[in-house]
């Protein structure tokens, strides 16, 4: 389940492998491997490199629950709390 969590992550914020090669250090070939192979499996080294990146994400990365509370959210809360928000000024 984090390696799902981790591939939506990088999903939401379409980022691609160049661009994750170059703010993580780790090879573009990985992320690839990552994303398209389901046998693949996940590193510790990868999932604290997401983690680094967006650390809004970290307690639902490894969790899968959210704290929105404390700042710790996931891409689909943030998406719906966005809609709701742009609601409440109607």
């Amino acid at each position: 389940m984090i390696k799902e969590r981790l591939i939506t992550i990088i999903q939401s914020k379409g980022i691609n492998n160049p661009e994750l090669e170059r703010l993580t250090g780790i090879g573009r070939y990985t992320w690839q491997n990552i994303r398209n192979k389901p046998e693949r499996e996940i590193k510790e080294e990868e999932i604290l490199a997401v983690a680094e990146l967006y650390p809004e994400y970290r307690y639902w990365l490894i969790s899968g629950e959210v704290a929105p509370e404390i700042g710790q959210v996931s891409p689909e809360y943030e998406i719906a709390d966005a809609k709701l928000q742009g609601r409440s000024g109607e």
